[in-house]
């Protein structure tokens, strides 16, 4: 496993940027479409299409999810992915139409220019063309894709992705994967740092393999942080997948409890600022009656781990990012 979302089978990932403006998109898709559902918790989201994964909805399925810079000018990526869909004749089908259905999340990274056309079309339908195009089982992290231009409240955001295996009540083995874009209000590290908040969770060395510390959380550090930032538009925002049969109702709750991934590795989170969005996706194609329907206490195995394979990624994403003329990096700040 490459630890990265695209370990699991049906989904790939393709990322561009634009340097001159701090910005990229990030693109999710695959050969099907994901049942998908979508949980927003922050204050100040930038969304589009994710009215048809609420519950009450008819829908409840998506042929791919876009994140990306931009804010509200980001959400305009989306749209052209839907084209480049439509051109492989994918989509919903209503009557004789192909509807492609593109759920999009974007950040705000916005420099100081208004000039984020190119003939017409937004900087963003240019990045996301190309991040389709790049569409992989194998990409890069930190600085990379929607996490380009992404800050949080002490060093320098990006773009995470985690996974790992999930063994069943009954033995049988799943996969999580995550993707985030980290662009928090909040602080993840443990006061001064070099310690992430939930470093404990840490695989492999993934990030860092600092021994763990004894610190206290002093708040009042924190607070002088987001006090002296208060006025910033961040978020996190985020996939997390599985290849369990999972129903929309039960992506709901795996969404709902991977928003706890964000309150204890940054704090604070879901604020006023913050548009905190997470989307989750099954890829399998598994027909599920209600009696086959994943067990409570194997969707709450399911869900907590990937809980914390959302926080690892909230994580790889801080310690991979490099500077690009902005905030310090974690590397900047801490590695010898």
């Amino acid at each position: 496993m490459k630890n990265l979302i695209t370990d699991i089978e049906g989904i790939l990932v393709g990322c561009a940027e634009d340097h001159r403006f701090s910005t990229g998109v990030t693109v999710l898709s695959g050969p099907s479409p994901f049942t998908a559902a979508v949980d927003v918790r922050g204050g100040g989201a930038g969304t589009k299409e994710t009215e048809i994964l609420k519950l009450e909805s008819s829908i409840g399925r998506v042929d791919a999810i876009v994140l990306s810079g931009g804010s509200a000018f980001g959400l305009d990526a989306s749209t052209e992915v839907q084209k480049l869909l439509l051109d492989e004749g994918k989509g919903y089908k209503v009557k004789d139409h192909s509807i492609p259905l593109v759920s999009s999340a974007v950040i705000f990274d916005l420099i100081q220019s208004d000039d984020y056309w190119e003939n017409n079309v937004s900087i963003w339908r240019i990045l996301a063309n190309k991040a389709y195009k790049n569409l992989s089982d194998n990409f890069l992290l930190g600085s990379k894709g929607a996490g380009y231009g992404a800050n949080t409240a002490t060093v320098k955001g990006g773009q995470g992705s985690a996974s790992c295996e999930v063994k069943l009540s009954n033995g049988e083995k799943i996969k999580v994967g995550s993707l985030v874009v980290n662009n928090a209000v909040g602080n993840p590290l443990l006061n001064d740092g070099p310690n992430f908040l939930s470093g404990h969770l840490e695989v492999n060395n993934e990030f860092g393999g600092l021994t763990l510390s004894d610190q206290k959380y002093d708040g009042k550090i924190r607070a002088k942080r987001i006090t002296n930032d208060f006025e910033q538009l961040n978020t996190v925002i985020g996939i997390i997948a599985t290849d369990a049969p999972l129903n929309r109702m039960q992506l709901k709750r795996m969404s709902i409890m991977c928003h706890g991934s964000i309150s204890r590795s940054i704090h604070p989170s879901h604020t006023p600022m913050d548009g905190d969005t997470i989307f989750a996706i099954s890829t399998s194609d598994k027909s599920l009656n209600v009696s086959e329907e994943i067990s409570k206490l194997d969707l709450t195995i399911i869900s907590s781990i990937a809980s914390d394979t959302f926080s690892r990624a909230i994580n790889r994403a801080i310690f991979e990012a490099k500077n690009i003329g902005g905030k310090p990096s974690w590397k900047d700040l801490f590695e010898n």
